[in-house]
């Protein structure tokens, strides 16, 4: 009885540990900081940036499709200034909402960076697939993020990326 409690215990672990995670939060960073939304200091600049991922693409055909690991990267170019991301949400190429990354304010201080990956297994986006990200800043902002999704994928046995630079947009 003991053995079939084990057995059935461990099997149970395997199976929901292999079950696919579409979307992943963040590659394992120690000190990233998220704020409650509510302790967002008062700052002038509230700006979103529209950013192309390419979940997956077409080759050869329009029955043909290959499919890629989906980085979105957000990268605070300043030496002085501090940033606050308060949306990463992530939208398949027929404008529905799929993902909303997080629910607090990201902080990145200067020269910091974070990542956000879509799993090649992620099926929904499509060929429009994009993030927009909203972030707030002093007035005095010398310099706006650098945003940009990389997208890896592999075709027949040839591995390549390609990146997709963020356009700012109206709010």
């Amino acid at each position: 009885m003991l053995r079939t409690t084990i057995l059935v215990s461990f099997l149970a672990i395997v199976f929901t540990s292999c079950q696919e995670n579409k979307f992943k939060l963040q590659y394992d960073h120690q000190n990233v900081l998220y704020i409650d939304k509510s302790a967002l200091p008062e700052m002038e600049i509230d700006e979103s940036v529209y950013v192309p991922a390419y979940s997956d693409l077409y080759y050869e055909s329009q029955e043909k499709k290959t499919f890629f690991t989906v980085i979105l990267s957000l990268r605070n170019i300043s030496f002085t200034d501090t940033l606050y991301f308060t949306h990463i949400d992530y939208y398949s190429s027929h404008g529905i909402l799929l993902r909303q990354y997080i629910d607090q304010v990201l902080v990145l201080r200067p020269m910091e960076s974070m990542e956000y990956i879509v799993e090649e297994s992620e099926k929904e986006g499509g060929t429009g697939a994009n993030f927009v990200v909203r972030y707030t800043a002093n007035a005095n902002l010398k310099n706006h993020p650098f945003i940009e999704s990389i997208m890896m994928g592999n075709l027949d046995n040839y591995r390549f990326a390609f990146t997709s630079p963020g356009v700012r947009i109206n709010n």
